[in-house]
């Protein structure tokens, strides 16, 4: 237990202005939460998403700031959908998935950021077919692996707040699926 709070104090000392960021990243993802409608959750979580990339950006984790700002870009247009017809167009989640792989490309050529790019592109291509499916069983199943590939990638990267915020929502997530499964007549159904 003692090497993991000289590692904490580390990663603190090291990027005390990221983490900060980042802490304050994780207060408005929590606090999205609390909003009344759907298009208010995307909003906040739009604005948490811009403080994700700085704090990533800051510790020097290119692919995981990238894919957040995408997820900023990706949650203004999720927003809208319904609302306008431009946002409700299918081919946004592939668009997005597309647009996340290309950054991964790129961060992988010009930032040297080597294989865990790919736990950061893979957690956004999940995020962003998860957050448009009105399948709700289908979106928890997605975002679990997405939390668990946002969870490593954040170990990874150093990234305090992050393995806080994809810990409690992996174990939100989680607790949901445990007790829907509980009370479906078929064991092995999630819907």
């Amino acid at each position: 237990m003692e090497q993991v709070w000289k590692e904490l104090s580390r990663l603190v000392a090291e990027h005390p202005v990221a983490q900060a960021i980042g802490m304050a990243a994780l207060v408005v993802t929590c606090l999205s939460y609390m909003a009344r409608e759907t298009r208010g959750i995307a909003l906040r979580q739009g604005a948490a998403n811009c403080l994700w990339t700085a704090h990533l950006l800051m510790l020097g984790a290119w692919t995981g700031g990238l894919m957040t700002l995408l997820g900023a870009g990706r949650d203004a247009v999720y927003s809208q959908r319904g609302i306008r017809g431009w946002a409700s167009a299918r081919g946004w989640p592939w668009a997005f998935g597309v647009l996340c792989v290309g950054a991964a490309v790129w961060a992988g050529i010009a930032q040297g950021e080597g294989p865990k790019l790919l736990l950061s592109c893979g957690a956004q291509c999940l995020s962003c077919h998860a957050l448009w499916t009105a399948n709700v069983a289908r979106a928890r199943l997605l975002l679990v692996l997405s939390c668990a590939l946002w969870l490593a990638y954040d170990a990874l990267s150093g990234s305090i707040p992050g393995v806080l915020c994809e810990a409690g929502s992996l174990l939100s997530l989680l607790v949901v699926l445990t007790k829907r499964r509980k009370s479906s007549p078929c064991p092995m159904s999630l819907a």
